[in-house]
């Protein structure tokens, strides 16, 4: 055992060593500290938004016709009120946490900055239809427009003002003042929002940014049964997420089709008594290739729980229960998983890898592919129920053990070099300390 130990060790030293200066002057870098910081400020509403849906996912436990199972459907309205105001405008969101981290980078007042990211990502993201605000893609799916609009407004909003052209006044209070002083940068960032959303829509005809962007990246496939397939649908999920993206969320509305027709025709064949046919029903994504969702962050979950790092810690049991309902955001912003340079491999190259491990135990009948359609169930009572094969519980967990080990020497290099920002506030800290300042 200490022997492995041993060799795990030299493996993480290996990584912290060729990787790890790329992976902290990434992590240096201005923006990305924004976006990362921002990220780690929306675990609180996403914490919010996970609770309230676990509440309404309750419901899905129990059997038709029962008394409960009618409060839950007659009331999902209402019960989903919370959700919808917290994931549902996550893009808005975001647009706080980072033009407020942005802004303090820069030095330029910070409710300004905040001002300019929110109006340009409203700008983008919103679409008059038929004289109404069509919010839908303030969820989730805008969220890379929000990461660049506040990025953007708050970068042209510190050029106005380092290159003072602003209305200025002396003799004012400073809070009028820098009112005045805001006035000409927010209207840059809103003609320059306006033009470019402008734009799009009459290229696309008629589609907002985060629309088209979706339309456009989102893959065109004849067929999604292969493992070929399924690692590259894995990979841009993947790669989605890790720039603040929902990429289930691009990339569902085209591949349910063919999971839906998949899974009819599971369900037929295993009603008749015949070989299972195919393999990517939704399920198998939900519970299989997104084990305790997406990027089976599940493994994740549990080595921040098991982390020395006190605020690592912390993301990983506030994280528990929403990784049981397949709920993946609380850890992929919270820890960040999205754009920390130090999860990039395992999370994007490594998952694929491990859905094409699970899909290949399906195709092989070792383990029955997915027959019953059984949303928001926990795991791993899910995985059976999906497959009604006791041996797909089995498989569940030796997913979550290669997540973990997949995971875990980038996971152990991310948390050393935490361990060094501490050391080096520390060192500052000290001299601080030893000037004895006294005023």
């Amino acid at each position: 055992m200490s022997n492995n130990k041993g060799k795990m060790d030299k493996f993480v030293n290996k990584l912290e060593k060729h990787l790890g200066p790329i992976a902290a002057k990434v992590e240096r870098q201005r923006h990305v500290q924004s976006i990362k910081n921002g990220m780690m400020s929306l675990i609180s509403i996403l914490m919010v938004g996970s609770f309230t849906l676990v509440i309404s996912a309750i419901g899905q436990l129990f059997p038709d016709g029962s008394g409960v199972k009618e409060f839950f459907v007659n009331n999902a309205d209402i019960l989903n009120i919370p959700f919808n105001f917290t994931f549902g405008l996550l893009a808005l969101y975001c647009a706080i946490t980072i033009s407020y981290n942005h802004a303090k980078q820069l030095n330029i007042p910070i409710a300004h900055g905040v001002l300019g990211g929110v109006l340009a990502t409203l700008m983008l993201n919103i679409k008059i239809v038929d004289g109404v605000m069509d919010v839908q893609y303030l969820d989730s799916r805008g969220m890379f427009v929000a990461i660049i609009c506040s990025l953007v407004a708050v970068e042209i909003m510190a050029f106005f003002m380092r290159k003072k052209f602003t209305l200025r006044f002396d003799g004012l209070p400073e809070m009028i003042s820098q009112t005045f002083e805001s006035i000409i940068p927010l209207v840059t960032v809103l003609l320059i929002a306006l033009f470019v959303s402008l734009g799009v829509q009459n290229i696309t005809g008629g589609q907002i940014v985060p629309e088209a962007f979706t339309t456009f990246l989102a893959p065109s496939l004849s067929s999604i049964d292969t493992v070929w397939a399924v690692m590259l649908i894995s990979f841009l999920e993947m790669l989605f997420w890790f720039v603040g993206l929902n990429g289930y969320a691009i990339l569902v509305g085209f591949v349910m089709p063919f999971m839906t027709q998949y899974l009819a025709a599971n369900a037929a064949a295993y009603q008749a008594g015949e070989a299972i046919p195919h393999v990517f029903a939704p399920t198998f994504w939900d519970y299989f290739l997104g084990a305790t969702g997406s990027g089976i962050t599940g493994a994740l979950v549990i080595l921040a729980i098991m982390s020395k790092r006190k605020e690592l810690k912390a993301v990983g049991k506030a994280s528990v229960l929403p990784a049981i309902f397949t709920i993946s955001e609380p850890i992929v912003f919270g820890l960040p998983i999205a754009f920390n340079p130090y999860l990039f491999i395992p999370f994007v190259f490594g998952t694929p890898l491990v859905g094409a491990f699970s899909f290949m135990v399906f195709k092989s009948g070792i383990v029955r592919p997915p027959v019953v359609h059984v949303g928001g169930t926990p795991v791993p009572l899910a995985q059976y129920l999906t497959t009604m094969d006791w041996k797909a519980v089995i498989l569940f967990f030796v997913i979550i053990a290669l997540g973990v080990a997949m995971y875990y020497p980038f996971f152990k290099m991310y948390e050393k070099s935490l361990e060094k920002k501490e050391e080096t506030k520390s060192d500052r800290e000290k001299e601080l300390d030893a000037l004895d300042l006294d005023f």
